[in-house]
């Protein structure tokens, strides 16, 4: 008998050590990194997977301008001719080496450079509109991360908030002062508040994995956020805000030079109708007398009505397109600057609201009815009331702040204007 007690005990023992050194693994493997959104966004400008294919966009860009200037490589031949039969090729009678070389019309040269430039300055563009996209997706997500804790936290202070409750109500039954339904409520109330904080637990979790994709960071690194939801009362102005828009936004940049660069396309495909210039260089021994010869050309675009003039069309048609887009932008960029803006002073004046007696009076009417719950002079309906109308209240609270700091976020990024929260 105290055999079997010994062996019962090892194998508890046992399984005790085994399910802590899984414990610890599992703390070993995953470490929480605490930043602020600062440092967040400095991180993911740094390592940012799409960010770093952007960059070695730019660089093949740079690459494909200079391959664009299209220059042929220079043709070169050597012939020997009248070589007896069964003699060697150094017998020959005649011999001859010609080097020859096509080039398009200069100006093209100058065109297809100018293009290729254009084409750089718009990929460095592209880099900085996406830097600045990832820069709002950051603090989207961070924000959302902040609210999900807030949540969390609000969940717990509503279970202890709960627990207390029911405490309560086993004292008044076991006085005799109440019935057991609201023993029974209590419990029910408590159950429903546990089950809720497994599901605000998995939000928390999905925002944290977003933002650890966004700052490329190792399955190992958890992020864990710094900052608080504080509030700032900002005084924007949208004239400001729209002008700096229209002039540096990177969109509208970008597709002006697009537009430059279909012009470009306009002016090579003019171009085509200029003659190609052909030179060449030889050198001929003829029964041992040497030679030279110098030897010049032009192609003539015979097909000019066919070829170039299907180009021009071409070209004219997506200059006309490039520019319609442009114009285009500048309407789209206006009404999303309109539409962030009106989000930001929709959702600032909710925050305002909760700030201004909301929260307090929702504090005060708990408390309030807690104490009159205590004091037998209201029933426990009246609590959950209280109750639920305090919790969701902050709930709200703390949704509308997050979304409040996520909508100046998206209005930085459609004015492309730095806005301190």
């Amino acid at each position: 008998m105290i055999n079997n007690i010994n062996t019962s005990s090892l194998r508890v023992r046992f399984v005790v050590l085994f399910v802590l050194f899984l414990s610890l693994q599992g703390i070993a493997q995953t470490q929480d990194t605490i930043i602020t959104l600062k440092d967040a966004v400095e991180i993911g400008l740094k390592n940012n997977l799409e960010l770093l294919a952007a960059e070695k966009d730019v660089a093949a860009t740079k690459g494909r301008s200079i391959t664009s200037l299209g220059i042929e490589d220079p043709e070169i031949s050597g012939e020997w001719v009248e070589i007896p039969k069964g003699s060697g090729v150094s017998n020959y009678n005649e011999r001859n080496f010609t080097i020859s070389q096509s080039i398009d019309f200069p100006t093209n040269y100058i065109h297809r450079k100018k293009r290729g430039d254009l084409e750089i300055k718009r990929s460095h563009l592209l880099l900085e509109e996406r830097k600045l996209e990832l820069r709002a997706q950051i603090e989207t997500v961070y924000y959302q991360l902040v609210a999900s804790r807030e949540q969390l936290n609000l969940v717990r202070q509503n279970i202890n908030l709960a627990q207390d409750f029911l405490s309560m109500a086993k004292l008044r039954y076991n006085a005799g002062k109440a019935p057991i339904l609201e023993v029974k409520r209590a419990q029910i109330v408590l159950a429903n508040i546990e089950n809720e904080l497994s599901m605000v637990q998995g939000n928390y979790k999905k925002h944290q994995a977003v933002l650890n994709a966004l700052l490329a960071f190792p399955d190992e690194k958890n992020t864990v956020p710094a900052d608080s939801l504080s509030y700032r009362l900002l005084n924007l102005s949208l004239n400001e805000l729209m002008q700096n828009a229209l002039n540096t936004h990177p969109w509208l940049l970008i597709n002006n030079l697009s537009a430059q660069i279909a012009g470009k396309n306009v002016s090579l495909a003019k171009g085509s109708y200029l003659p190609r210039i052909t030179g060449g260089y030889s050198s001929q021994t003829i029964g041992g007398q040497p030679f030279r010869g110098i030897e010049a050309g032009v192609s003539l675009p015979l097909w000019a009505p066919v070829n170039q003039r299907g180009q021009v069309m071409e070209s004219k048609g997506n200059l006309a397109a490039t520019q319609y887009r442009a114009q285009n932008e500048i309407l789209v960029r206006k009404a999303k600057v309109k539409g962030a803006f009106g989000k930001v002073v929709a959702a600032r004046e909710q925050v305002n609201k909760y700030l201004s007696d909301l929260l307090q009076q929702s504090e005060d009417l708990y408390k309030l009815t807690l104490r009159s719950y205590e004091e037998g002079k209201v029933d426990y309906l009246k609590v959950l009331d209280a109750q639920d109308s305090y919790i969701n209240i902050n709930k709200s609270y703390i949704n509308d702040l997050a979304n409040f700091k996520i909508q100046v976020a998206i209005l930085e990024y459609e004015t492309n204007q730095n806005i301190v929260q």
